[in-house]
């Protein structure tokens, strides 16, 4: 499971990378057009990669557990990123804090569902 662990903080630190360069467009809450648009494609971007790994560990409990394991440090480091967030996104108006938030409970919960449901896919060997 640590790697686990790796995959999620690295994950975390790209994502949080890639908001500090380019979050100022896309969060800026004065059109919700770009806003759908923008959870529309995280939805995609996150819920591919789960569901495959998911889907490539031997077990349903296995596939749960990496799932959480990789979620968990970004949901425990962006607690942080929230509570500081005009350190840690200077570059971001004050006005992109919500959208921000909002953003991050969807991607986990996207995350945590798709691990769910993809796991629940798994076709498991009925008795013999």
């Amino acid at each position: 499971m640590g790697k686990f662990v790796w995959i999620g903080l690295a994950i975390w630190a790209a994502a949080t990378g890639l908001l500090r360069l380019a979050g100022g467009h896309w969060l800026s809450g004065e059109d919700p057009a770009r806003l759908s648009v923008l959870f529309a494609a995280t939805a995609v971007a996150i819920a591919l990669p789960v569901a495959g790994l998911a889907r490539g560990l031997p077990t349903r409990e296995g596939a749960l557990r990496a799932v959480v394991v990789v979620v968990l440090p970004g949901i425990l480091l962006d607690a942080e990123s929230v509570l500081w967030f005009r350190r840690v996104f200077p570059n971001l108006p004050e006005s992109a804090g919500r959208p921000f938030a909002s953003l991050l409970l969807w991607a986990y919960g996207v995350a945590l569902l798709t691990g769910l449901l993809a796991s629940r896919a798994r076709r498991y060997p009925g008795p013999a």
